[in-house]
């Protein structure tokens, strides 16, 4: 019986004469599975559903104990929990019933009920029913959406009176109800099981990412301070193709470090271990203006102007001062990249809500508008392969906008090709 007209039958009883003691029962029973149904359903814990199912199957049948067996991933029975009428844990050990019965029920998919089974021929072969002295036996299957799950099974050894219909329906009602909480359960501890496995994988990730981001930085670095004092001791005998191959050295050394870096923060944030920590800054003292500094010789060496500008006196922003640096050296630093002729420049002012906005536009070789919904996407750019005229691997602008998310402010972008590119930041809290 599902639960619909289990609850449509509960509300035609109550319209019955109260003297019939049969009705009285059965209403009293069918408003007690409303309750055994909300019980069951207040868990998503598979060990604590199993218990308030079987607590409530042994007090609805008047047995003396119970058992539940669940499906293992063999496609067998396996023994889950077993109690006593005092709800006293059974331990496997106390796992004796009839056998016979609970693979019938399992196999069949239907319901068994015996009263009076030490007499009940059609169990006659059944050993452990009379080497127990079971008298009544109650067992239904565990079924959601036709698959099996297991068996609920409860006995007594006294002769209760289960032949009524009222009582049968009843028990197959909370093995339904079962089936659905217990199914719940175990779907959301595998959920929990999931989310455990990738967590752990996602730590192990990142950690491996930062050890090999320590192991190759070494090395690396070791690499450009030797180079750069080698270029020191050769300073007056150096020539053209030096020059050349120390500058070379010094670039590539800075892009693997920067790559490394890009790939590390990135894993941080999809892995969620990055420590974000906000606080008031000054936008233009302690990010923009360090950031300008470092950045400026790229734009010297291009022939092209680096500046800002800046019409409000107030420039304090609520922030991960580490991430909005990110931001900021991320979009100067490809606006300078794409940029031949003319210059970059910052502006920082105020829009009519009273909110910090900062705007980095360039002179540079602009955006296909159909490229445009694809920027912030991680290791995508527009030219792709080993031909493209510009360096990089795709990761910038997908951090530039995680940090912005995660620093609450929004980011848009206006290009025309072959014009420049402007990308405007809207700070939320500032």
């Amino acid at each position: 019986m599902k639960l619909s007209e289990f609850k449509k039958s509960l509300d035609q009883d109550k319209n019955l004469s109260f003297g019939d003691n049969d009705t009285n029962q059965r209403v009293k029973n069918l408003e007690i599975i409303l309750d055994v149904v909300k019980k069951i359903n207040s868990s998503l814990i598979l060990d604590d559903v199993l218990l308030l199912v079987l607590v409530q199957a042994i007090k609805l049948s008047g047995s003396q104990k119970g058992f539940i067996v669940l499906k293992n991933e063999k496609e067998e029975l396996e023994y889950k929990v077993g109690l006593d009428s005092d709800e006293t844990t059974l331990k496997e050990s106390s796992f004796n019933i009839s056998t016979t019965v609970i693979e019938d029920v399992f196999r069949s998919g239907k319901s068994i009920f015996i009263e009076g089974a030490q007499s009940d021929v059609n169990f006659s072969s059944s050993k452990s029913i009379f080497r127990l002295a079971l008298q009544t036996i109650l067992c239904s299957p565990l079924i959601i959406d036709e698959k099996k799950l297991g068996v609920i099974y409860v006995d007594s050894t006294r002769l209760n009176r289960i032949n009524l219909r009222e009582i049968t329906s009843t028990f197959e009602i909370l093995a339904g109800q079962a089936a659905i909480a217990i199914r719940n359960a175990q779907l959301y501890k595998e959920l929990n099981k999931a989310k455990e496995m990738a967590e752990t994988s996602s730590r192990l990730k990142t950690e491996f990412l930062a050890q090999m981001s320590h192991e190759i930085r070494t090395p690396i670095n070791s690499i450009l301070s030797f180079s750069s004092l080698i270029q020191e001791e050769l300073d007056k005998e150096m020539n053209d193709e030096l020059i050349s191959g120390f500058k070379i050295i010094n670039l590539a050394g800075k892009r693997i470090i920067r790559t490394i870096d890009l790939i590390l923060n990135m894993s941080e944030l999809r892995s969620g271990t990055y420590e974000y920590i906000p606080t008031k800054a000054d936008l233009i003292q302690q990010v923009l203006k360090p950031v300008i500094a470092e950045l400026h010789s790229q734009a010297d060496e291009k022939h092209i102007s680096l500046n800002f500008e800046c019409n409000i006196n107030n420039t304090d922003v609520f922030a991960d001062i580490y991430t909005l640096t990110q931001i900021f050296k991320n979009l100067i630093d490809n606006a300078i990249k794409y940029t031949k002729m003319g210059g970059v420049l910052i502006t920082i002012t105020r829009d009519k809500y009273k909110k910090l906005v900062a705007t980095i536009k360039d002179t540079g070789i602009g955006i296909s508008p159909d490229y445009i919904p694809h920027l912030f996407e991680p290791f995508s750019q527009e030219e792709q392969g080993y031909c493209r005229k510009f360096e990089g691997n795709g990761l910038g602008l997908a951090l530039v906008k995680k940090y912005c998310d995660l620093n609450n402010a929004s980011i848009s972008v206006e290009s025309t090709k072959n014009i420049g590119t402007a990308f405007t930041l809207t700070f939320h809290n500032s």
